[in-house]
């Protein structure tokens, strides 16, 4: 029985190893079962780039080049610079051992090499300059020249011929302008209400500058105003003196809505509980007569 189903198993194994392998001899697409709720039930054509190509990002900044050969200044390209700034050892040292005659040997074809390079630098990054300029200078011309040659050239055709037919006249250019017979009038109108506004908003800067000078009267620009009300304020027989605790028990609750209809309603009515409030407002209003009459605040 065992030998039985090892046996079936073996061909079992084989046939699934055969359907795994299997290969088709035609060329052509097979067949995918596809099911609906997949999205790729329906043949959409995709675009020829389907992904933009992003540049990799590195991380750093890297530095500005320095201008080594700037306008104005000495021309670093010339023998004379680079014989001044590597000049050659003028003395000859002398050697005590052979140890540091090969030290010295050694520092010296050092600074020989740091004037080779430094002569070969500067050479390569004028010669690098110059390129540069003259390419920059190519491009800039031919892109001036290609500007002035699209500016002047005549109109297309197909622009000439499908352009609206418009009247020549009604065209608007530098030569030919509109009609406005009511410019005059505009202008001397929009000018008198520009002159109204500044004056406007002179008088309001004057108001500001007359109510600033009237309040400076209470302002402290000194240490010893500075310090006199310091102590008035911080003083410990303050309580004392001023047995108010807060502003509302200094200068009263402010007017509810209620109070202020009852003070409108007794006026109406002419009763004597209303004096008060008469008086206050009369006040009030001398004061802006006042302040109208002489030009500035009270």
């Amino acid at each position: 029985m065992a030998t039985t189903i090892s046996c079936s198993q073996r061909v079992v194994g084989s046939f699934q190893r055969s359907q795994i392998l299997i290969r088709h001899a035609s060329t052509a697409s097979i067949t995918v079962k596809i099911p609906p709720e997949s999205p790729k039930f329906i043949d959409i054509p995709r675009a020829p780039q389907e992904y933009a190509y992003r540049k990799p990002h590195h991380k750093g900044v890297l530095p500005s080049p320095r201008q080594i050969f700037r306008p104005g200044k000495t021309d670093k390209s010339t023998a004379e610079y680079i014989a001044a700034v590597t000049p050659e050892p003028s003395t000859t040292k002398t050697y005590s051992s052979p140890k540091d005659k090969a030290l010295t040997d050694w520092r010296s074809r050092q600074a020989a090499n740091r004037r080779q390079n430094l002569r070969e630098g500067l050479m390569q990054l004028h010669q690098r300059k110059v390129r540069s300029d003259r390419r920059m200078t190519a491009r800039s011309a031919f892109k001036q020249a290609e500007h002035e040659r699209r500016i002047h050239e005549p109109e297309r055709e197909d622009e000439r011929l499908t352009n609206p037919s418009i009247i020549q006249a009604l065209k608007r250019d530098s030569a030919n302008h509109l009609p406005d017979p009511d410019r005059e009038a505009r202008v001397t109108k929009m000018k008198a209400r520009f002159e109204a506004k500044e004056s406007a908003k002179a008088e309001e800067r004057r108001n500001a500058l007359h109510s600033l000078y009237m309040n400076a009267r209470d302002f402290i620009v000194t240490e010893e105003a500075l310090n006199a009300k310091v102590d008035e304020v911080f003083d410990h027989k303050w309580f004392r003196n001023y047995p108010e605790h807060s502003i509302w028990d200094k200068e009263g609750f402010p007017d509810t809505v209620q109070s202020m209809l009852s003070e409108s309603n007794s006026s109406k009515r002419g009763n004597a509980q209303s004096t008060s409030g008469y008086i206050q407002l009369t006040k009030r209003r001398v004061q802006r007569i006042a302040e109208e009459l002489t030009g500035g605040k009270m």
